[in-house]
């Protein structure tokens, strides 16, 4: 294993305090007798509602925490689209045609909508900024499936056939759909983050698992397993190894937690202000979105939330 001198260049400084450091330091204080290092620390925050309270819609996944795009959702099953300027929501144009449990992916200017709660379940749009105008269809019509990365370069993983869970992925190439690599575990209502070449599935319910898979364009690889076994989280966003999974349902609960992935492994950060599940969600692990979903059976949330890490980061003891 390498050393610490090794990997930085520099031996680990003992001090009697705490210096000015800045990400990524680590030293020994001393005083305390601790090894300490500095690092980002993420919190959310109460943040505008949203204009029509609803959950299992879709979100531009690659939209930046003040530029978020949402759209669709239940129950019913609605055809609004709204998008957020870092302090409040707006009402834009509505989608063709009314959906929940569905595929979303792209930015505000150019997002993309497929599957879902509606007849036929392959349905897909794409949005301009302005306007939804029809595309073509998913080779294999579903719902429960998640979606992530650009308009034109998409996937839309996993979902639902009746009550038959699936392992399907499909790219998008700003045109129409195909086949791609299987997930390995069958899969919907889980999360998805990073692109068509470099992608991230997360939960889900098959039933509820702990299972993580990393995509590189052509086939998922098995990753580390998340804390918790949870479905209905569907508000997750960043990269494949930057990324954040929060809220989420399991027979027993649902979740406030959050858990970022650094690419190797899942650790819980803050929480949500609400124990949240079916709920949208964009941006970084730097600056993200929450929006929507439920707390409970028969709860419809407004509430939105951003998440933010600390550009001056407290001190970590390693006890």
């Amino acid at each position: 294993m390498a050393t610490y001198k090794e990997i930085r260049g520099v031996n680990i400084q003992s001090l009697e305090a705490d210096p000015t450091a800045v990400e990524g330091d680590v030293w020994y204080n001393a005083s305390s007798g601790k090894l300490r290092m500095y690092a980002a620390v993420g919190s959310w925050s109460t943040n505008g509602d949203i204009n029509q309270g609803r959950y299992a819609g879709g979100s531009g996944t690659e939209a930046p925490g003040t530029a978020g795009l949402i759209f669709a959702g239940e129950a019913p099953d609605y055809d609004n689209t709204e998008t957020y300027d870092g302090s409040t929501w707006t009402e834009v144009n509505n989608l063709n045609t009314a959906r929940g449990n569905l595929a979303g992916a792209g930015t505000q200017t150019a997002g993309l909508c497929a599957g879902g709660s509606v007849s036929p379940q392959g349905q897909s749009e794409e949005f301009d900024g302005t306007n939804w105008a029809e595309g073509n269809d998913l080779n294999t019509a579903r719902a429960g499936l998640t979606g992530n990365g650009t308009q034109t370069a998409a996937l839309g993983t996993g979902g639902k056939i009746g009550e038959n869970f699936q392992t399907i992925n499909e790219l998008y190439n700003g045109t129409s759909w195909s086949e791609s690599g299987d997930l390995n575990t069958a899969r919907a209502y889980h999360t998805t983050a990073g692109d068509s070449t470099a992608g991230l599935a997360a939960g889900g319910s098959s039933p509820y698992t702990v299972n993580s898979e990393e995509f590189n364009g052509s086939s998922w690889t098995e990753g580390n397993n998340l804390n918790a076994a949870k479905a209905y989280i569907m508000g997750g966003f960043g990269t494949q190894t930057a990324s954040l999974v929060s809220g989420g349902y399991s027979p027993s609960a649902t979740f406030a937690t959050t858990e970022q992935y650094d690419g190797t492994s899942w650790t819980e950060v803050g929480d949500l202000p609400t124990a949240t599940r079916h709920h949208f969600g964009s941006g970084s692990t730097s600056a993200g979105l929450a929006a929507g979903g439920r707390s409970a059976p028969g709860s419809t949330l407004t509430e939105g939330y951003e998440w933010l890490e600390a550009a001056s980061a407290e001190t970590v003891a390693f006890d």
